[in-house]
């Protein structure tokens, strides 16, 4: 059989590039925007339901940090009992104020006129001077409880109790001294001194249980 040999021609195996695609027709609406996607929310989880709380962790007070309170707390409990001493001292010293006004006011019993039972002023300035002692001494003795039990906190009743006295101390003072006046324009002697020394301890002792109140109010 005889064969026929077909010479190619360059020509046939010459690339030929594709015609590019048709522009797409023209439209006069816009195309419709893509819609956002929205976030997920961190309580809710893919599928629907509500996704497992995340624990937070509490970062523990560092060694600095609990100094710096307990040094705070310190300072305040210090700063009360220094407060109680004072109004220990106060109430200490207003018992003995009045305890003295009291020894002066009934060692006037000199006989007529200088008696102290003739005068309404002065029986009601020896009764206040008792109330006042007793008051006194014995709050005096629970403060001092009070600071050696560690309590560095007082009540409304004392607060209440110290002005009460104080109240009657002052009136009773200012009752006896205008008759004292009177009376040592006239004569002085060992009479008039006692009570016009009762006068001035009673007018020291109502300063005391005063100051005592307002720092019994501040502890």
């Amino acid at each position: 059989m005889a064969m026929q040999l077909h010479a190619a021609s360059p020509d046939d195996h010459r690339y030929v590039p594709e015609p590019p695609p048709p522009p797409p027709p023209f439209s006069p609406h816009p195309a419709p925007a893509q819609a956002a996607v929205k976030p997920e929310s961190p309580h809710v989880s893919q599928g629907g339901g509500p996704r497992a709380p995340v624990a937070t962790v509490t970062t523990p007070l560092t060694p600095s940090r609990d100094r710096a309170r307990q040094a705070h707390n310190d300072g305040g409990g210090d700063q009360a009992q220094v407060l109680n001493g004072i109004v220990l001292v106060l109430r200490a010293g207003a018992a003995l104020l009045s305890f003295v006004a009291m020894a002066l006011v009934a060692s006037c019993r000199h006989g007529d006129w200088m008696d102290f039972l003739r005068y309404q002023e002065y029986r009601y300035l020896l009764g206040v001077s008792v109330v006042a002692f007793v008051y006194s001494a014995a709050q005096a003795l629970k403060n001092f409880r009070r600071m050696r039990r560690g309590d560095a906190h007082a009540s409304f009743l004392d607060f209440a109790g110290d002005q009460a006295v104080a109240y009657l101390l002052v009136t009773a003072s200012a009752a006896a001294l205008p008759i004292t006046i009177r009376m040592r324009s006239a004569v002085i002697n060992v009479f008039t001194d006692a009570i016009a020394a009762s006068i001035a301890l009673g007018f020291l002792a109502f300063a005391a249980l005063a100051l005592s109140a307002m720092f019994s109010r501040q502890a």
